[in-house]
């Protein structure tokens, strides 16, 4: 992007930041640029409301030094953006450089998934809807992830999705038998949708009002209707369905390294924030293993 090399070169050669400085924001700025061109955003389109669902990824994934660490590389570089002109405001501006320490994030229980997944659809968005629900909780995809797939990248056959990770790493991303059926019917329902406007070259999986990709911002509005629709008070975003998904799994005894391969995690000690044990996993664990569990009291 050339705004970022430009911004790199006046921090480098004008401000004269130490080598390792300009590296360490190249990489945050790189991996920031990577969010834009999945989610079809560029610098300018990039809102508050994105910078807040981004800083919400970020967090989910990084420790918080490393998001300070990523905030401040995003406000500098928004900083000499707006100097310039190009912009007319940091949307990374009314963000707070400090979480909440030993927040778990929220997490759905199944009967709530359930609850979620079995509303009733009576048009195209609602399907759209029920399908980006459903691959995230079926797969633990991130958001991004999510709505950077094409058509082309799911595999019906071999139930599982080839999507592009953090790092540009591609992995495989796999859904239940049961979901096969209802990707057939979303991508019928999708065709019509596309044949009624006329648009007939869209690869995007998931789409919007208007035939194009979903946009990432559109995704958290999603998000925040069906919250409202099910009256739950509890936070309710992409992430609280891809930690459900981690939760669920090891509650019913997946691996940890298991669960760290599908999340796409480099770092096991990344999955351990999706991975808070239940009461009932522990107890389950406790019948099953301790030799005095099953004597009668």
């Amino acid at each position: 992007m050339k705004e970022i090399e430009d911004f790199l070169a006046y921090i480098g050669d004008v401000r004269g930041l130490a080598e390792n400085t300009v590296k360490s924001y190249r990489v945050d700025l790189e991996e920031w640029a990577l969010f834009l061109s999945k989610t079809g955003l560029d610098v300018s389109s990039f809102t508050r409301s994105d910078a807040a669902a981004y800083t919400r990824e970020m967090m989910a994934e990084f420790s918080e030094r490393s998001v300070l660490r990523k905030l401040t590389a995003l406000r500098t570089f928004y900083g000499y953006l707006e100097r310039r002109g190009v912009i007319d405001s940091d949307p990374f501006s009314t963000i707070s450089m400090r979480r909440k320490e030993s927040r778990l994030p929220s997490v759905l229980t199944e009967e709530e998934v359930r609850t979620l997944l079995s509303l009733p659809r009576s048009s195209f968005k609602e399907e759209r809807d029920h399908m980006l629900f459903l691959l995230i909780y079926n797969t633990g995809m991130r958001i991004a992830e999510a709505l950077s797939v094409d058509v082309g990248d799911v595999e019906l056959d071999k139930r599982r999705i080839l999507i592009t990770g953090k790092g540009s790493k591609e992995r495989f991303v796999f859904f239940s038998p049961s979901t096969v059926d209802e990707i057939r019917v979303y991508l019928s329902r999708r065709d019509d949708y596309l044949r009624e406007r006329g648009i007939d070259d869209e690869k995007a999986f998931f789409i919007g009002k208007r035939g194009g990709r979903l946009p990432f911002s559109s995704a958290h509005i999603i998000f925040d209707e069906y919250r409202a629709r099910l009256g739950w008070q509890k936070e309710f975003t992409p992430h609280t369905l891809r930690h459900s998904f981690a939760t669920h799994m090891m509650d019913r005894g997946a691996d940890i390294r298991l669960v760290q391969e599908l999340l796409g995690h480099e770092s096991i000690s990344t999955t351990q924030i999706y991975t808070h044990v239940s009461r009932r996993r522990l107890k389950s664990v406790y019948d099953g293993t301790h030799p005095h569990a099953k004597e009668k009291q």
